[in-house]
């Protein structure tokens, strides 16, 4: 049903240090010390659901984003966001980090034009 207890705990790992975010920090937005995130995401404690969606949504991600491929396939979970590759996931964090509208607008556009010029096309 799941990654390996080792897989997610990388991808916790990763996410948080991406949102930029303490193992702290997330420790007292889930509830729980931060030696047992540590284990979380070493792999060591197995997660429950409840956790992992308190986890996600601590990290601002999609619970589904630590479910296996297989499970996404068949279904299961179909959340907007289901798919997201960790680059993919990283953008979304990184992006939603920006408070200004303006800054937001100007790095779509920024990349928008970054788009068209790795096509070949011209702004």
């Amino acid at each position: 049903m799941f990654k390996s207890e080792k897989a997610i705990g990388e991808l916790i790992r990763q996410m948080r240090k991406s949102s930029g975010m303490s193992q702290m920090q997330l420790a007292d937005k889930i509830g729980v010390s931060y030696q047992q995130v540590q284990k979380y995401e070493k792999g060591i404690n197995k997660l429950s659901l409840s956790r992992l969606k308190q986890i996600s949504g601590a990290l601002g991600v999609p619970v589904s984003m630590f479910l296996d491929e297989e499970e996404l396939r068949a279904g299961e979970s179909k959340a907007l966001h289901a798919g997201l590759l960790n680059e993919e996931a990283k953008l979304l964090m990184l992006f939603r980090r920006l408070h200004s509208k303006k800054l937001k607008h100007g790095f779509i556009e920024m990349l928008e034009d970054v788009v068209r010029i790795s096509n070949g096309k011209k702004a």
